[in-house]
């Protein structure tokens, strides 16, 4: 479906004459399991814009990242998916001199609810940014 979307909105710059840009799906991870971890972590705790997809969509936020590691803020996230969908995360701030953003597939063995066992996560993309002035900051992961 991306790649279609990616195809229409180049036969459309081609049409009209204009400049689009698109991210092709080749800079996107994909995700095998049926959920996916997003972790963000940032220098400054608060006035994070995070970006990250959803079953819905892409959802943005500007956020404070709660977890506390004596050196960063973190934080995390995991939403349900499509099996093969891909995926990006990105974390921006406008007052940070560090800032990281990763991606996890999330696979849950089978009958995991009534076992207990833990769900199974595989890093598929992470990205970190850093800035000794403390200025704007940012870090897609794909």
């Amino acid at each position: 479906m991306k790649k279609l979307i990616g195809t229409l909105a180049a036969a459309a710059t081609l049409a009209t004459g204009t400049v689009v840009l698109t991210a092709p799906a080749a800079q996107a991870a994909t995700i095998s399991g049926s959920a996916v971890e997003y972790v963000f972590c940032s220098a400054n705790q608060h006035n994070n814009e995070v970006t990250y997809y959803d079953r819905y969509g892409m959802v943005e936020k500007i956020v404070s990242l709660p977890d506390f590691d004596g050196k960063v803020y973190c934080g995390a996230i995991e939403v349900g998916i499509e099996s093969d969908s891909y995926v990006w995360s990105s974390i921006a701030n406008d007052h940070s001199h560090y800032v990281y953003a990763a991606i996890y597939s999330v696979s849950y063995p089978l009958f995991s609810g009534s076992t207990g066992a833990p769900p199974n996560r595989s890093l598929v993309a992470r990205e970190e940014s850093r800035d000794r002035s403390g200025g704007f900051n940012y870090a897609i992961a794909s």
